[in-house]
């Protein structure tokens, strides 16, 4: 098979790594960039291609209808502006793909282009957006709003603040600067254009004070679960940030993204399709049942934060279920992928099971020694069909190590992933495979 994509989706966002769980590193001051920094130049040597940074814009308060269950257990809060990290990562790093979070939802277009354009600059052209349209009240009453966006509705805003931003991004011509000194002319007038972007939901005369960067615009990156976000990801992403419980539900998941893009005159080759896991590599194969044993454990003990965590991203209180019961039926103006999770998990399926099993909430869990896990994201690869996966979770460093150090070689070996970065911009190196 040809070789796939890897990358890190930091989905527990840019704050303390993993406190109070095995493998926290107290030594790392968690109000500084040290820890991201370090694990950037890690990913970076075992030829990573992408560093997505989660983001959210709210101490949560959905779970027993407070904030204190989050702020005692550092639960989805505190959390720092991934865009104010991404200049460290950028001076820290040469050749990763960089992708912090921006929401359509709440930045005007202007804002973000301008941020992202600079930062691409910066960094010789590396930058990605994570594109996301946030989903909770919390978030939406931080700016304004009483309560969220209708869920489609938000879609709707995204593809448009897409356009808009592409517009102003595209308004600088590849050599508008040229620096003419004996001309007496920095910038050719006739190759930066206004914008006059009206829409239904954004307005913006343009053009940006940033001139056109080196990849033009960033690459996008774009998660959604809904049909109505499968759709956006198929007119927009470049790369789409997947989920998925088995191989079949991940294959149906990139068939179903690709039919949008081919449908919307897209060529489908143009976007890679990344899926979230978490690997855990054990010395031997005899380690294997045991360790999945204690993760069991873990999830369990761990148990009321996975209920409040799903809690902020649906806007259902689910301390109000019993744990032990099958679940009803729910609906959410939050994330869907939620309610695929529960109807994947079946009929009977409690709300216990849900949090616990170990493919909750989307995740791939691989548990084997380096070599088993790099067998089982070939074959699940060949059978899907599709360019990558993403490692998720916290940064801890022991962990870390062990995906850069174990897993990565042993993928290497069965010639899987790259071992050299061939381009200079990301997204060059994103498609050249």
């Amino acid at each position: 098979m040809s070789k796939f994509h890897l990358g890190w989706f930091l989905g527990p966002g840019i704050t303390i790594q993993g406190w109070n769980e095995p493998g926290f590193a107290p030594g790392y001051d968690w109000t500084k960039p040290d820890i991201f920094v370090d694990a950037a130049r890690a990913l970076e040597r075992a030829c990573f291609d992408v560093f997505i940074l989660e983001d959210s814009s709210a101490v949560p308060y959905a779970y027993k209808g407070s904030m204190d269950f989050y702020l005692r257990h550092a639960t989805m809060t505190p959390k720092f502006d991934p865009v104010m990290l991404t200049p460290y990562l950028i001076q820290a790093t040469k050749h990763i793909g960089l992708a912090p979070t921006l929401t359509t939802t709440f930045y005007p277009p202007w804002l973000l282009a301008r941020s992202l354009s600079t930062l691409d600059h910066f960094s010789s052209g590396r930058i990605a957006w994570n594109i996301v349209t946030a989903t909770s009240d919390a978030a939406a009453q931080n700016y304004g709003l009483d309560k969220q966006i209708e869920h489609d509705m938000r879609y709707d805003m995204a593809d448009e603040f897409v356009d808009c931003v592409s517009q102003l991004w595209d308004a600088w011509e590849p050599d508008a600067v040229v620096m003419d000194e004996a001309n007496h002319t920095f910038i050719d007038p006739a190759k930066v254009k206004t914008v006059n972007f009206e829409g239904r939901f954004y307005k913006t005369r343009g053009p940006l004070n940033v001139p056109r960067s080196p990849q033009g615009r960033p690459v996008f990156v774009a998660p959604g679960g809904s049909p109505r976000g499968r759709q956006f990801a198929g007119r927009n992403a470049e790369i789409v940030l997947a989920g998925g419980e088995t191989v079949e539900d991940m294959k149906g998941y990139r068939d179903d993204v690709l039919k949008h893009a081919a449908g919307l005159g897209r060529d489908p080759t143009k976007i890679k399709a990344m899926f979230t896991c978490v690997p855990t590599v054990v010395k031997s194969a005899d380690e294997v049942e045991d360790t999945k044993k204690a993760l069991a454990a873990m999830r369990a003990k761990h148990l009321e934060r996975g209920l409040a965590a799903m809690s902020f991203l649906s806007g259902i209180d689910f301390s109000k279920f019993d744990l032990d019961t099958p679940m009803p039926e729910i609906k959410t103006n939050g994330m869907q992928t939620l309610l695929r999770t529960f109807k994947n998990a079946g009929p009977t399926a409690t709300l216990r099971d849900v949090v616990t099993k170990p493919n909750g909430q989307g995740f791939t869990h691989f548990v084997g020694t380096a070599d088993q896990i790099a067998g089982q994201m070939q074959e699940a690869m060949e059978e899907i069909g599709g360019d990558g996966f993403l490692v998720t979770g916290h940064l801890k460093p022991k962990y870390v190590a062990s995906i850069v150090d174990e897993l990565v070689p042993a993928l290497w070996k069965r010639q899987l992933t790259r071992r050299e970065y061939g381009h200079a911009h990301f997204r060059d190196n994103l498609m050249a495979f």
